[in-house]
């Protein structure tokens, strides 16, 4: 009886579960969304979507005519909770928001209604995850860069998302930021956002037709990731410079263990291109009779992947004099990102929080006069990289 009784409780829970189940072929499954101003100061919303038919086809579909592998969809309203709910008036199956895997919101807007609105609706739709990647679109729109046939993957979403996971890419931020970042440091931090910023390779083409996949030139229908977008709160500002965008990965220590980087030769003459590994960063903010110090030491490897310069590295001399450039050029980049940072009076590495949390008894007392604390900041750079391999052939460009 006992038995029975277990056997009828389970099938009851199972079929309960089916009753609330949907279809497949009733949802239509997002993989990116852009957020763009539209007329009279509305908010356009377009959707990226995987097309049914083209993942349902492959090569059963017979001789037809190709089909995207996602198509876009465009909805707009007052806000963005209207502008969501007026896309089902034109969609044949439900928005299914799980697979999202990238947000896009175009400058224009990030400058004149911020990101509050999308950040608080999207942050509490129950199907949302907000651990996805987050992208002010530059000089274009949202609906742009979604709209884009990109030469390399299936969709402009995941080429972005392929982008900021490229081994030692030059701006190499590790797992990107994303939108629980964003609101992570805005609220929990009191702390002033950074975003990276995607726009066109080539702004004058239109790449929006599967047919231009056919052309050989890629550059035509290439994204690329630009510096950081840095925030006032929730409203755009302005947009970090690359240097100062490299700068603030290491800093943060969002960089990746591995990237590539590249330093002028003396006097111009050349560049001396590496790989930057094994970084060791120690940030440490520190109050001192009511003054803020900003310490800051680097350390870690390189491997020499080009040089145009004549420097002997068969020599110890011509060993050190490598170093001592790369070492002299960082800490001026490193230098140069935190005077500009101090000097826009935004606190985009944090160091109020750092203060609050290593030094809670001084914060205290300096707190109340933090603008003049952090425009007197004094910043302390050490850098110390070496050279772990010059290459397989040392005295290539000696004359």
């Amino acid at each position: 009886m006992k038995f029975f009784s277990a056997f009828v409780l389970t099938l009851l829970i199972l079929l309960g579960g089916c009753s609330g189940q949907e279809e497949l072929n009733e949802l239509l499954i997002l993989t990116g969304i852009g957020v763009d101003l539209g007329e009279d100061d509305t908010v356009k919303v377009t959707f990226q979507a995987t097309n049914p038919q083209a993942q349902a086809g492959g090569e059963a579909g017979g001789g037809g005519a190709s089909q995207a592998n996602s198509y876009t969809f465009e909805s707009e309203g007052e806000d963005m909770i209207e502008a969501v709910f007026n896309a089902r008036d034109i969609l044949s199956r439900k928005l299914f928001f799980p697979h999202i895997s990238s947000l896009l919101i175009s400058e224009e807007f990030a400058r004149e209604r911020g990101v509050h609105e999308v950040s608080d609706f999207l942050e509490r739709h129950y199907e949302i995850r907000d651990s996805y990647l987050l992208f002010i679109t530059k000089d274009s729109s949202a609906a742009t860069i979604l709209n884009t046939f990109t030469p390399l993957d299936n969709s402009s979403t995941k080429n972005i998302e392929s982008l900021t996971k490229v081994r030692g890419g030059t701006l190499s931020i590790k797992d990107g930021i994303e939108l629980e970042n964003f609101i992570r440091w805005r609220y929990g931090e009191d702390r002033d956002p950074v975003v990276m910023g995607v726009e066109k390779v080539n702004k004058q083409s239109s790449s929006t037709n599967t047919e231009d996949l056919n052309e050989i030139e890629g550059n035509k229908s290439a994204l690329r990731l630009t510096g950081l977008a840095l925030f006032d709160k929730d409203y755009l500002v302005d947009w970090l410079s690359y240097k100062d965008s490299v700068a603030w990965a290491i800093i943060t220590k969002k960089s990746a263990n591995i990237k590539s980087y590249t330093v002028k030769c003396p006097e111009d003459e050349g560049t001396i291109g590496f790989l930057l590994k094994e970084m060791e960063v120690k940030a440490e903010p520190k109050i001192v009779n009511e003054q803020l110090n900003y310490s800051l030491q680097l350390e870690g490897h390189i491997n020499l992947q080009g040089l145009s310069c004549q420097i002997k590295l068969s020599t110890e001399q011509g060993v050190n004099e490598l170093q001592t450039i790369i070492n002299e050029d960082m800490e001026n980049e490193l230098q140069s990102a935190l005077a500009n940072a101090k000097e826009s009076q935004l606190d985009y590495y944090g160091i109020k929080n750092q203060l609050s949390k290593k030094q809670p008894e001084e914060w205290k007392k300096v707190k109340d006069n933090w603008s003049s604390l952090y425009e007197n900041m004094s910043i302390e750079t050490d850098v110390n990289i070496y050279l772990e391999s010059p290459g397989s052939r040392v005295d290539n460009n000696e004359g």
